[in-house]
């Protein structure tokens, strides 16, 4: 703060002298005789010197000329000077001027670490003084006494107004014209005063008259001992002990507070405890000096210090014979939070520290004294609530409720409707309590709906301290985002800060026991480990895949089950049941939430189906398996039981679990989810169709009414999920094949071609631009005529089968001059279609030149007729394409051109049938 205020006044200097040279600035542009406005002058005036003579050089004005002003105006230097402060942060410097100089390092010295305790009431005197200057300026007191060198200041009205100043001189005398002499020394100010408007009453007729104190005289006194800067000083005739002691900068850091004397004449003439004034405001010992006394500050005696609960803690001197009741006054109190009832007292006795724990509750023990050294610390009440319970989850106003004798859960949850958030899950809640001095946990299981209805077996009945926890029905954010009205999202985002503190809070709550027992370990850090460390043990209890695993990189929602039984389940894993197993249980299969839960009170089968957020539409109702690990003459034994769902549900059987057991939950056989098959084009009733698992795609064209008459069946397209995404993984490993390749060539030097790198890169970006299609190869028109040697097509889920219409034209692409189609005609051959089109490249490869059937399949153009006939040309039909293939010759001897190109074209062909349905 000191460094603050210091800063600022030498900006304040800065600014305010830039201001004046920009005002100056324009006043003698505008005219160049001008003389500074009086507001100018009165702005110079209040830099330092040495900013006024660089001003005055660099716009021409005679500083002598402003002192003249100046004294004319009764405004010297000197007075200006004591007006402005005089006491300064210890350690400032000042210049020739007397202006403070900043140093570099001001804000590190006044920095001080805030839990560092400090001795009492020295900050007080943390400043020195600019000047030793006496203060001239201050009211007089009606009890001042008047002595020798005082001015009194007479002003009297009448047939004509006079004013005199008049110094009191040695004889203690003034004289006052036309009056004469007058004994003003010894007397107080007020009887100075009546006795002079007395005699000027008795003796000027028709006059009357003001008397006031002008300048006052100063008086020399003598500061000793431990004072910051002890000496001599002069200071004004009306100034105190304390005053002094602050102009003068202060005492000492070994200084005492509670015994300052003031020596006149060889005797104490008055003792000053400095605890008096600053805490109680008591000056009556705070007595105005005489000239040539003395002010003596002895060392400090002993000190004690008061920490903890307390309103102002801090090292304090002792006096006497204080008490502990002294020392807790002396820090101004304990605060609202304060143990009175363990307080600590540490003192040194025969050379060792020892420490003793008083009850200062009791009225005796704040009489105990105390003594040098001694340590007094006053703890604060535990931050555990009695008489309470925790409402922590999906709730509408988390947080400690009241308890009392017979609390059940619906005296807190009374309604469904505005208790609880829209996510919560009302089949599924949870009551922790701890017993015994081990803090052992009881978990019990409750209907959330049902408690709120009353229903004796679920409204449980609270205990002091309960925890009741109630959680979400989405594991997710995203699920609930998906789920919940956009109100209630808003309404919950205004509160979500205070929810999720308040669950921050009751996860460290159950890990509190956890995180102590780690010696020598950050709290943080073991949390955090033991956070790692649970999954594994878990997983190896029930001999089962990670639990979390399907939930890792999810954003849980924040009362998910996951998130909020964490904690929990890291307590319970260090207690075990009265069979020796840990309480846990694991439920597998067809439910909403499956993994481990708690073992909780009297557990079965349906509460363990309550907590894993019931059945799957998919569960097999007329079985389940519960497998229990029993252990018998000393060896593990597995035992096998089941159970029917459907008499769980309807409460006609149950089962007791135990800790360890694990549910399995079976799915109905041939239970699959919804496939769906979508059928686009030329069909009579295009769309997407649900099908059963093993349908054929005869009988889906059958149910969808077939082909209209201008389907072009051989040109079908059938693609399917898991082709495109097997396509997609090819063309990434040959892109990456590729594109290695490529730069391993341009390192290398190797090949005979001078292609362009440039070319190679944009046709490796046109190989991972193209979209992987998933096309199945189909001879449509055999499978529908029972001719296809591979049988039907069955179908599975995703399938999409293309149909455009009828077509007669022929494409033609890649290596040629014009890359286009022409109209279907049988008298045409492949070379006659390429010499339509201009004709090869000089790159084409003419030796690979091959057809794309309408319905994918690919042959070469050049096909033998027998075994000892020349070759001949594929025989073209209505939808082929022909491809002329690029020579690898001209792209470095790169043996997977022939792929990228094959790639690229077969998917245009594809594509270029879809996009014309």
């Amino acid at each position: 703060m000191k460094f603050g205020l210091l800063k600022s006044a030498a900006m304040t200097s800065l600014t305010m002298g830039l201001s004046f040279g920009a005002m100056l600035f324009i006043s003698t542009t505008a005219n160049a005789q001008a003389m500074p406005s009086q507001a100018q002058i009165e702005q110079l005036r209040s830099l330092p010197r040495a900013q006024q003579e660089q001003l005055a050089r660099q716009f021409g004005v005679d500083l002598q000329m402003l002192d003249q002003l100046d004294r004319r105006d009764g405004q010297s230097s000197r007075q200006r000077q004591a007006q402005e402060d005089v006491v300064f942060p210890r350690g400032t410097e000042f210049d020739q001027y007397g202006d403070p100089i900043i140093p570099d390092d001001l804000e590190r010295q006044f920095t001080r670490d805030d839990d560092e305790l400090k001795a009492f009431g020295y900050d007080l005197f943390a400043g020195q003084p600019r000047t030793f200057a006496p203060t001239s300026h201050a009211p007089v007191p009606s009890n001042y006494i008047v002595g020798v060198g005082d001015t009194v200041r007479v002003q009297l009205f009448g047939q004509e107004d006079r004013s005199y100043d008049l110094v009191v001189d040695r004889e203690g005398t003034v004289v006052i014209p036309r009056l004469g002499e007058i004994n003003v020394t010894g007397i107080t100010y007020t009887a100075m005063q009546e006795l002079i408007k007395h005699r000027v009453n008795e003796r000027l007729i028709g006059y009357r008259a003001a008397v006031s104190m002008g300048e006052l005289r100063s008086i020399q006194v003598f500061i000793v001992g431990e004072a910051y800067q002890p000496g001599a000083y002069t200071v004004s005739s009306l100034s105190t002990l304390s005053q002094a002691l602050y102009v003068a900068g202060g005492v000492s850091d070994i200084a005492s507070l509670r015994s300052i004397r003031l020596m006149r004449g060889g005797e104490v003439a008055s003792e000053l405890d400095l605890y008096d004034l600053l805490m109680r405001g008591d000056a009556s010992a705070d007595r105005t000096l005489q000239s040539g006394d003395v002010i003596f500050i002895p060392p400090r005696g002993d000190m004690i210090t008061v920490k903890g609960e307390v309103n102002r803690p801090a090292l304090y001197e002792l006096k006497g014979s204080e008490t502990l009741a002294d020392a807790i006054r002396l820090a101004g109190g304990v605060k609202s939070e304060a143990y009175m009832g363990a307080t600590q007292v540490r003192r040194v006795r025969d050379g060792r520290r020892a420490m003793s724990t008083v009850d200062l509750t009791a009225g005796r023990n704040l009489e105990r004294s105390v003594q040098g050294g001694d340590v007094i610390t006053i703890p604060a009440v535990s931050d555990t609530l009695d008489n309470s319970i925790l409402l922590v989850g999906a709730v509408s106003r988390p947080g400690n409720y009241e308890w009392r004798e017979g609390l059940r859960i619906n005296d807190v949850l009374r309604s469904s409707r505005h208790d609880l958030l829209e996510q919560t899950d009302l089949g599924y809640g949870l009551v922790v309590r701890e017993q015994g001095a081990r803090r052992s946990l009881e978990v019990y299981q409750f209907d959330v709906a049902l408690a709120i209805e009353g229903e004796p077996q679920e409204n449980l009945q609270l205990h002091e301290r309960d925890q009741v926890l109630l959680f979400s029905r989405y594991q997710s954010r995203e699920e609930e985002r998906q789920n919940i009205s956009r109100l209630a999202m808003t309404q919950q985002e205004r509160d979500q800060e205070h929810r999720r503190e308040l669950l921050e809070s009751y996860r460290r709550a159950y890990l509190e026991n956890l995180v102590s027992d780690e010696v020598g370990d950050n709290g943080d850090e073991a949390e955090e480990r033991r956070r790692r460390e649970l999954r594994t043990p878990l997983r190896d209890l029930f001999g089962t895949p990670d639990v979390d695993d399907s939930t890792e990189g999810r954003d849980l929602a924040d009362f998910s089950r996951e998130r909020m039984l964490e904690p929990l389940m890291q307590r319970l894993q260090r207690q075990r049941t009265e069979r020796g197993n840990t309480p846990f249980v694991y439920v597998a299969g067809e439910v909403h939430h499956p993994g481990i839960y708690p073992l909780v009170q009297n557990a079965t089968a349906s509460r363990l189906l309550a907590a894993a957020g019931g059945l799957q539409e998919s569960a097999y109702l007329e079985r389940a398996e519960v497998t229990r690990m029993s252990v018998a003459t000393g060896d593990a034994q597995t035992e096998y039981h089941t159970l029917n769902l459907l008499d769980v549900i309807l409460g006609n059987e149950d089962m007791e679990l135990q800790g360890r057991d694990r549910l399995n939950i079976l799915s109905i056989p041939e239970w699959q989810n919804t496939y769906e098959v979508t059928l686009r084009g030329e069909v009579r009733f295009p769309g997407t169709y649900a099908i059963r698992r093993g349908e054929k795609l005869t009988a889906l064209i059958e149910r969808a009414g077939g082909f209209t008459d201008f389907a072009f069946v051989e040109g079908a397209v059938f693609t399917r999920k898991e082709l495109r995404q097997q396509e997609r993984q090819r063309m990434d490993r040959l892109a990456e094949e590729l594109q290695r390749e490529i730069a391993s060539n341009a390192i290398t030097g190797t090949g005979g071609s001078n292609q362009p790198y440039g070319e190679m890169r944009t046709l490796l970006g046109d190989l991972m631009a193209v979209e992987p299609i998933g096309r199945l190869i189909v001879d449509l028109p055999r499978v529908l005529a029972g001719e296809s040697s591979t049988g039907d097509i069955q179908l599975k889920d995703g399938d999409v089968l293309h149909v455009p219409s009828r077509q007669d034209s022929i494409s033609i692409m890649g290596e040629v001059q014009m890359a286009t189609s022409y109209r279907y005609d049988r008298e045409l051959t492949v070379s006659d279609y390429i010499n339509m089109s201009g004709g090869t490249k000089q790159k084409a490869d003419e030796r690979r030149i091959y057809v794309v059937r309408a319905n994918g399949a690919i042959e070469p153009h050049r096909q033998r007729r027998g075994w000892f006939s020349s070759t001949g040309s594929a025989e073209l039909r209505p939808g082929d394409a022909i491809i002329v293939p690029l020579n690898t010759t001209y792209t470095e001897n790169l043996q997977l051109w022939a792929q990228v190109t094959s790639i690229l074209y077969n998917s245009a062909v594809a594509v270029a049938a879809i996009n014309s349905i």
